[in-house]
């Protein structure tokens, strides 16, 4: 299996979205470095994909809440051979907003908004100065749904605001980066659960 891709990092790579893109980049020839917090699920995703494409994992057990983890996180995702950023990492944080605890509020905005946009302030320089790159963060349907009244959808206030931050400086950073690295707000799972998109395929052009 041909590696001349480089290498993918993926946040929330234990299960579901995360775990699906880090299996098809793999398959597609690139190395991936997998974050997530649940170190047993990275273990074995990671020997799955080495043993079925032959490419090379690494495991990065992080907690992005964390400022340190996030620092280790974040100095990977600097490094020459990422050609690919999934920012899929995320936290509800549903609930009556005046009922929610200040730490939880913290955590969401921490994962949510800080994290994304680290990482991606990261990966992005990179990116530029080799002329191709691709960055994906995964957005929510309920980025859309803060006119709608909170039943039968969750009581989503700061995590509806949260991913329409994600969609907004995504498309933000698209237009600005112009046609050398590809922004995407990727996968947006509906209210009640996920789904993995056609996956798009590493491009040097910005999207929408």
């Amino acid at each position: 299996m041909s590696t001349r891709r480089g290498t993918a990092l993926v946040t929330g790579a234990s299960s579901g979205i995360g775990a699906a893109y880090a299996e098809r980049l793999a398959a597609q020839g690139w190395n991936t470095v997998l974050v997530a917090r649940r170190a047993q699920r990275l273990d074995d995703l990671a020997r799955r994909l080495r043993e079925g494409t032959g490419t090379t994992v690494e495991t990065l057990v992080a907690d992005l809440s964390a400022p340190d983890d996030l620092a280790r996180v974040v100095g990977r995702a600097a490094g020459d051979d990422i050609g690919f950023l999934l920012n899929n990492a995320g936290i509800n944080g549903y609930g009556p907003f005046a009922e929610l605890e200040p730490d939880l509020l913290a955590k969401v905005l921490h994962v949510n908004v800080l994290a994304v946009t680290a990482l991606t302030r990261a990966a992005v320089p990179g990116m530029l100065a080799r002329g191709a790159g691709t960055v994906v963060n995964v957005a929510s349907q309920l980025a859309f749904a803060g006119s709608l009244p909170p039943h039968p959808l969750p009581e989503r206030a700061v995590y509806g605001g949260t991913k329409g931050y994600v969609v907004t400086f995504t498309r933000t950073l698209a237009r600005r980066a112009g046609r050398r690295t590809a922004a995407d707000p990727g996968a947006v799972p509906g209210a009640d659960g996920h789904r993995v998109p056609p996956f798009p395929r590493p491009r040097a052009s910005a999207g929408t």
